[in-house]
Protein backbone atom coordinates (compact mmCIF):
# COMPACT_ATOMS: atom_id res chain seq x y z
CA UNK A 1 0.00 0.00 0.00
CA UNK A 2 2.85 2.52 0.66
CA UNK A 3 4.35 1.60 -2.85
CA UNK A 4 0.99 2.51 -4.39
CA UNK A 5 0.45 6.00 -2.34
CA UNK A 6 4.20 6.89 -3.37
CA UNK A 7 3.81 5.99 -7.10
CA UNK A 8 0.30 8.11 -6.85
CA UNK A 9 2.07 11.29 -5.37
CA UNK A 10 4.91 11.03 -7.86
CA UNK A 11 2.37 10.95 -10.71
CA UNK A 12 0.51 13.87 -9.19
CA UNK A 13 3.52 15.46 -8.85
CA UNK A 14 4.81 15.06 -12.24
CA UNK A 15 1.58 15.91 -14.08
CA UNK A 16 1.47 19.08 -11.76
CA UNK A 17 5.02 19.64 -13.30
CA UNK A 18 3.76 19.24 -16.83
CA UNK A 19 1.26 21.14 -16.75
CA UNK A 20 3.31 23.86 -15.29
CA UNK A 21 5.76 23.57 -18.39
CA UNK A 22 3.13 22.68 -21.04
CA UNK A 23 0.17 25.00 -20.18
CA UNK A 24 0.73 28.05 -17.86
CA UNK A 25 4.11 29.06 -19.46
CA UNK A 26 2.39 28.90 -23.06
CA UNK A 27 -0.64 30.68 -21.83
CA UNK A 28 1.66 33.21 -19.96
CA UNK A 29 3.43 33.73 -23.25
CA UNK A 30 0.77 33.55 -26.08
CA UNK A 31 -2.19 34.24 -24.06
CA UNK A 32 -5.16 32.17 -22.00
CA UNK A 33 -7.47 31.53 -25.53
CA UNK A 34 -4.88 29.61 -27.26
CA UNK A 35 -5.45 25.80 -28.03
CA UNK A 36 -2.63 24.14 -27.86
CA UNK A 37 -1.68 24.52 -24.57
CA UNK A 38 -1.50 20.94 -22.03
CA UNK A 39 -5.26 19.98 -21.71
CA UNK A 40 -6.12 20.20 -17.82
CA UNK A 41 -9.46 18.12 -18.07
CA UNK A 42 -7.46 15.31 -19.92
CA UNK A 43 -4.56 15.08 -17.24
CA UNK A 44 -6.43 15.45 -14.07
CA UNK A 45 -9.35 12.74 -15.62
CA UNK A 46 -6.02 10.20 -16.46
CA UNK A 47 -5.06 11.22 -12.79
CA UNK A 48 -8.42 10.04 -11.29
CA UNK A 49 -8.61 7.07 -13.46
CA UNK A 50 -4.85 5.72 -12.80
CA UNK A 51 -5.91 6.28 -8.46
CA UNK A 52 -9.17 4.36 -9.70
CA UNK A 53 -6.87 1.29 -11.49
CA UNK A 54 -4.91 1.52 -8.34
CA UNK A 55 -7.47 0.22 -6.23
CA UNK A 56 -8.96 -2.58 -8.49
CA UNK A 57 -5.12 -3.71 -9.88
CA UNK A 58 -5.32 -6.67 -7.74
CA UNK A 59 -8.35 -8.19 -8.81
CA UNK A 60 -8.07 -9.05 -12.96
CA UNK A 61 -11.49 -10.01 -13.46
CA UNK A 62 -11.97 -5.93 -13.84
CA UNK A 63 -8.79 -4.66 -16.00
CA UNK A 64 -10.84 -5.29 -19.31
CA UNK A 65 -14.24 -3.57 -18.51
CA UNK A 66 -11.87 -0.93 -16.11
CA UNK A 67 -9.50 -0.33 -19.35
CA UNK A 68 -12.68 0.08 -21.77
CA UNK A 69 -14.63 2.64 -19.28
CA UNK A 70 -11.30 4.66 -18.91
CA UNK A 71 -11.10 5.27 -23.16
CA UNK A 72 -14.54 5.79 -22.91
CA UNK A 73 -14.24 8.90 -20.72
CA UNK A 74 -10.92 10.12 -21.97
CA UNK A 75 -12.68 9.62 -25.46
CA UNK A 76 -15.89 12.06 -23.72
CA UNK A 77 -13.65 14.14 -22.03
CA UNK A 78 -11.40 15.06 -25.51
CA UNK A 79 -14.65 15.42 -27.75
CA UNK A 80 -16.25 18.06 -25.20
CA UNK A 81 -13.28 19.86 -25.35
CA UNK A 82 -12.55 19.80 -29.26
CA UNK A 83 -16.30 21.19 -29.24
CA UNK A 84 -16.49 23.97 -26.64
CA UNK A 85 -13.37 25.16 -28.77
CA UNK A 86 -10.65 24.88 -25.66
CA UNK A 87 -8.27 22.92 -27.05
CA UNK A 88 -6.91 21.49 -30.41
CA UNK A 89 -5.45 18.11 -31.22
CA UNK A 90 -1.91 19.41 -30.31
CA UNK A 91 -3.13 19.81 -26.43
CA UNK A 92 -5.42 16.93 -26.44
CA UNK A 93 -2.13 15.17 -27.31
CA UNK A 94 0.09 17.19 -24.80
CA UNK A 95 -2.34 16.50 -22.17
CA UNK A 96 -2.00 12.21 -23.36
CA UNK A 97 1.69 12.37 -23.49
CA UNK A 98 1.82 14.35 -19.89
CA UNK A 99 -0.62 11.57 -18.23
CA UNK A 100 1.43 8.73 -20.38
CA UNK A 101 4.78 9.52 -18.82
CA UNK A 102 3.72 10.83 -15.14
CA UNK A 103 2.12 7.07 -15.13
CA UNK A 104 5.12 4.96 -16.46
CA UNK A 105 8.19 6.73 -15.23
CA UNK A 106 7.45 5.57 -11.39
CA UNK A 107 6.68 2.37 -12.72
CA UNK A 108 9.35 1.74 -15.07
CA UNK A 109 11.18 -0.69 -13.18
CA UNK A 110 8.25 -3.04 -12.89
CA UNK A 111 7.61 -2.28 -16.17
CA UNK A 112 10.85 -2.94 -17.24
CA UNK A 113 10.92 -6.56 -16.00
CA UNK A 114 7.90 -7.91 -17.94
Amino acid sequence: MKTKIKRLAFTGLLMILGLLIFKYLPMYFFGPDILFDASAHVIITSFILYFLYLLIEKNKDWRTQFFIFALAVLTVVSIERIVTHHHDFTGLSIGYLISILSIVIPRWKDLKKK
